[in-house]
Protein backbone atom coordinates (compact mmCIF):
# COMPACT_ATOMS: atom_id res chain seq x y z
CA UNK A 1 0.00 0.00 0.00
CA UNK A 2 1.46 3.71 -1.27
CA UNK A 3 2.52 5.67 2.24
CA UNK A 4 -0.10 8.46 1.16
CA UNK A 5 -3.05 5.49 1.10
CA UNK A 6 -1.70 4.13 4.72
CA UNK A 7 -2.00 7.82 5.62
CA UNK A 8 -5.15 8.19 4.61
CA UNK A 9 -6.58 5.31 6.07
CA UNK A 10 -4.78 6.07 9.77
CA UNK A 11 -6.83 9.60 9.49
CA UNK A 12 -10.09 7.91 8.19
CA UNK A 13 -9.96 5.48 11.17
CA UNK A 14 -9.27 8.52 13.51
CA UNK A 15 -11.89 10.75 12.01
CA UNK A 16 -14.37 7.63 12.80
CA UNK A 17 -13.04 6.71 15.95
CA UNK A 18 -13.34 10.39 17.13
CA UNK A 19 -16.99 10.31 16.17
CA UNK A 20 -16.63 12.66 12.80
CA UNK A 21 -17.77 10.64 9.98
CA UNK A 22 -21.07 8.77 10.43
CA UNK A 23 -24.46 10.70 10.14
CA UNK A 24 -23.90 14.11 11.30
CA UNK A 25 -23.75 16.84 10.03
CA UNK A 26 -20.58 17.48 8.42
CA UNK A 27 -20.52 20.53 7.09
CA UNK A 28 -18.26 21.93 9.90
CA UNK A 29 -15.19 19.39 8.75
CA UNK A 30 -15.56 20.18 5.06
CA UNK A 31 -12.27 21.81 5.36
CA UNK A 32 -11.19 18.04 5.14
CA UNK A 33 -10.54 17.21 1.43
CA UNK A 34 -7.67 15.21 0.17
CA UNK A 35 -5.17 16.05 -3.07
CA UNK A 36 -4.14 13.77 -5.30
CA UNK A 37 -0.12 13.68 -5.72
CA UNK A 38 1.38 12.87 -8.79
CA UNK A 39 3.16 9.66 -8.84
CA UNK A 40 6.90 10.02 -7.68
CA UNK A 41 6.17 13.45 -5.91
CA UNK A 42 8.10 13.57 -2.82
CA UNK A 43 5.43 12.64 0.16
CA UNK A 44 7.34 14.42 3.13
CA UNK A 45 5.10 17.80 2.62
CA UNK A 46 1.99 15.49 1.89
CA UNK A 47 2.21 13.94 5.12
CA UNK A 48 3.18 17.24 7.02
CA UNK A 49 -0.39 18.21 5.06
CA UNK A 50 -2.29 15.73 6.04
CA UNK A 51 -0.68 15.81 10.31
CA UNK A 52 -1.73 19.45 10.10
CA UNK A 53 -5.19 18.50 8.56
CA UNK A 54 -5.39 16.01 10.93
CA UNK A 55 -4.34 18.31 14.21
CA UNK A 56 -6.97 20.78 12.86
CA UNK A 57 -9.89 18.39 13.14
CA UNK A 58 -8.85 17.02 16.49
CA UNK A 59 -8.23 20.60 18.15
CA UNK A 60 -12.04 21.39 15.98
CA UNK A 61 -12.92 18.44 17.91
CA UNK A 62 -11.76 18.66 20.88
CA UNK A 63 -13.60 22.42 21.26
CA UNK A 64 -16.75 20.50 20.28
CA UNK A 65 -15.71 18.38 22.78
CA UNK A 66 -17.31 14.91 23.70
CA UNK A 67 -18.63 16.20 27.46
CA UNK A 68 -18.23 13.37 29.68
CA UNK A 69 -21.19 13.58 32.27
CA UNK A 70 -18.94 15.83 34.80
CA UNK A 71 -21.43 18.08 37.51
CA UNK A 72 -19.25 20.44 38.08
CA UNK A 73 -19.73 21.14 34.51
CA UNK A 74 -22.45 23.71 33.78
CA UNK A 75 -23.39 22.33 30.29
CA UNK A 76 -24.00 18.87 32.01
CA UNK A 77 -26.67 20.01 34.18
CA UNK A 78 -29.52 21.03 31.81
CA UNK A 79 -32.85 19.93 33.11
CA UNK A 80 -34.38 17.66 30.30
CA UNK A 81 -32.07 14.66 29.24
CA UNK A 82 -34.82 12.36 26.87
CA UNK A 83 -37.46 12.75 24.48
CA UNK A 84 -39.78 10.23 24.70
CA UNK A 85 -43.13 12.62 23.13
CA UNK A 86 -40.55 12.63 20.06
CA UNK A 87 -40.78 9.05 18.83
CA UNK A 88 -42.34 8.81 15.51
CA UNK A 89 -42.09 12.80 14.98
CA UNK A 90 -39.98 13.70 11.83
CA UNK A 91 -36.35 14.13 12.03
CA UNK A 92 -35.77 18.16 11.91
CA UNK A 93 -38.88 18.89 13.92
CA UNK A 94 -37.63 16.24 16.82
CA UNK A 95 -33.87 18.26 16.28
CA UNK A 96 -35.69 21.53 16.76
CA UNK A 97 -37.26 20.32 19.95
CA UNK A 98 -34.11 18.90 21.55
CA UNK A 99 -31.99 22.45 20.64
CA UNK A 100 -34.86 24.36 22.42
CA UNK A 101 -35.13 22.36 25.26
CA UNK A 102 -31.60 21.10 25.79
CA UNK A 103 -29.58 24.37 24.32
CA UNK A 104 -26.52 22.45 25.87
CA UNK A 105 -27.14 20.12 23.16
CA UNK A 106 -24.85 20.90 20.49
CA UNK A 107 -24.28 17.97 18.51
CA UNK A 108 -27.59 16.16 17.52
CA UNK A 109 -26.69 12.99 15.51
CA UNK A 110 -28.57 11.01 12.74
CA UNK A 111 -28.50 7.51 12.30
CA UNK A 112 -30.27 4.69 10.96
CA UNK A 113 -32.38 2.37 13.76
CA UNK A 114 -29.49 -0.52 12.47
CA UNK A 115 -26.85 2.21 13.29
CA UNK A 116 -23.59 1.12 15.40
CA UNK A 117 -22.44 3.45 17.84
CA UNK A 118 -20.31 4.18 20.31
CA UNK A 119 -21.32 3.53 23.87
CA UNK A 120 -19.04 6.81 24.98
CA UNK A 121 -21.29 9.32 26.68
CA UNK A 122 -21.32 12.91 26.03
CA UNK A 123 -23.35 15.28 28.06
CA UNK A 124 -23.90 17.60 25.26
CA UNK A 125 -24.78 14.98 22.38
CA UNK A 126 -27.81 13.49 21.19
CA UNK A 127 -28.84 10.40 18.86
CA UNK A 128 -31.47 10.75 16.96
CA UNK A 129 -32.11 6.75 15.92
CA UNK A 130 -34.34 7.06 12.86
CA UNK A 131 -37.28 4.66 11.14
CA UNK A 132 -34.94 4.44 7.44
CA UNK A 133 -37.44 1.35 5.93
CA UNK A 134 -38.56 3.69 3.17
CA UNK A 135 -35.20 5.49 3.05
CA UNK A 136 -33.22 7.68 4.91
CA UNK A 137 -33.85 11.11 4.23
CA UNK A 138 -32.75 11.80 7.94
CA UNK A 139 -34.81 15.67 8.26
CA UNK A 140 -38.19 13.64 7.07
CA UNK A 141 -37.75 10.04 8.58
CA UNK A 142 -39.35 9.14 11.97
CA UNK A 143 -37.61 8.73 14.92
CA UNK A 144 -37.34 5.27 16.03
CA UNK A 145 -36.14 5.78 19.49
CA UNK A 146 -36.66 7.40 22.81
CA UNK A 147 -34.00 10.67 21.82
CA UNK A 148 -31.63 10.84 24.98
CA UNK A 149 -28.21 12.84 26.03
CA UNK A 150 -25.76 10.30 25.56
Amino acid sequence: MPRNASAMSSILLIVLLLGLGGHTNASKFSTLHYDVQQPGADESPREEHLQEKLATIMSYHLDWACLPNDPSNPKCRASKFSWPELVGRKGREAKAVIQRENPSVDAVVYAPQDAIVTDKYCCNRVRLVMNCDAGCDYENATVFQVPIVG
